[in-house]
């Protein structure tokens, strides 16, 4: 009977130092994260200001890979939608995801992948050149209004700042910019400098580059007015321009850098990534990052990053099928 219970002990150990183990191979080999976008962009710079934190503070015990797909983005989407879901290859995206399907442009959207954690984000501020004559969102609308299709608005058409300037629009009745493809951010402010359009969208990132000094000061020889912020509060470089919200225009409009999984992908993988993602979160490292680029410091997972993702449909998807007709 002792050698019964003996043999039934180690039998119960080795199950549990298993199931242990099992728990524990995650990860055995480097993982790939995918940004479907040329190197530089924001994605790609917050993809990879994770996976400096997470290098090092050792938070995993395997390097997390990072490849830049260029082209459009739903080529690198794609690339993990039908990747093999062994729990070794993940997206980072955002809003265009869900742009990109309402307008059409691709057969797929968020809801064809496994969520894995949402890591901060960023807003935006309609600009205009300093000397445009319009000092603020109510003159910029009023002028859309008056003189519709005559304010070319410089975009990257079905993206983010095209689906911010139709939002832009929404907010007036009969307001309507002309809108013409120009780009990403860098494209966009070169194009107003040179008056080839007469406003767009920046992120504040972007529009500190162009107006502050390092030490936050206004460059002498700026040239760009931000009129106002689509985010919840101020932000602290930029203190004299007004949120949206506080001109009484109900706007915010921010996008948040998502991860997401193939299909299949085993839990074990999902939740650890997530954990590591959010524990990274809390590095110095990721900090500083957020404060450079003015993001917002926001991370979620499971069931409250599944209800914002829908969320964030049920407000997107109007605008993208407005975007996929201008």
């Amino acid at each position: 009977m002792i050698k019964q219970f003996a043999v039934a002990g180690l039998a119960a150990a080795l199950s549990m130092g298993m199931a242990s183990s099992a728990l524990a191979e995650w990860p055995e080999k480097p993982i790939k994260v995918i940004v479907p976008f040329k190197a530089g962009g924001t994605s790609d710079q917050v993809t990879r200001a994770f996976q400096v934190a997470i290098q090092e503070s050792e938070i995993l015990p395997q390097p997390l890979t990072v490849v830049n797909v260029g082209g459009h983005f739903s080529i690198g989407a794609r690339q993990v939608m039908e990747a093999n879901p062994d729990g070794y290859t993940f997206l980072t995206l955002h809003i265009a995801l869900m742009g990109g399907e309402a307008a059409g442009l691709f057969p797929f959207g968020y809801r064809d992948f496994t969520p894995v954690a949402t890591t901060g984000e960023f807003c935006v501020l309609p600009v205009v050149r300093k000397d445009s004559g319009i000092d603020s969102v109510e003159q910029l609308l009023e002028k859309a209004k008056d003189e519709p299709d005559t304010l070319i608005f410089g975009a990257n058409l079905g993206a983010i700042n095209h689906m911010g300037g139709i939002q832009l629009e929404n907010l007036v009745d009969g307001a309507k910019f002309r809108f013409v493809q120009i780009g990403g951010g860098t494209a966009n402010f070169t194009a107003l400098m040179g008056g080839q359009t007469d406003a767009s969208v920046l992120s504040a990132a972007e529009v500190a580059n162009f107006t502050l000094n390092p030490d936050g000061t206004e460059l002498s020889d700026a040239q760009i007015k931000p009129l106002a912020y689509t985010g919840p509060e101020r932000l602290e470089s930029l203190p004299d321009v007004p949120t949206l919200q506080e001109l009484g225009y109900d706007m915010n409009y921010c996008i948040q850098s998502w991860w997401f999984a193939p299909k299949g992908t085993p839990q074990e993988a999902i939740d650890g990534l997530a954990q590591a993602l959010e524990d990274a979160s809390g590095t110095d490292r990721v900090a500083k990052f957020y404060k450079d680029k003015m993001f917002g410091s926001v991370f979620l997972k499971g069931d409250e990053m599944a209800a914002s993702l829908d969320e964030t449909w049920d407000r997107i998807e109007p605008v993208a099928k407005q975007a996929a007709q201008k």
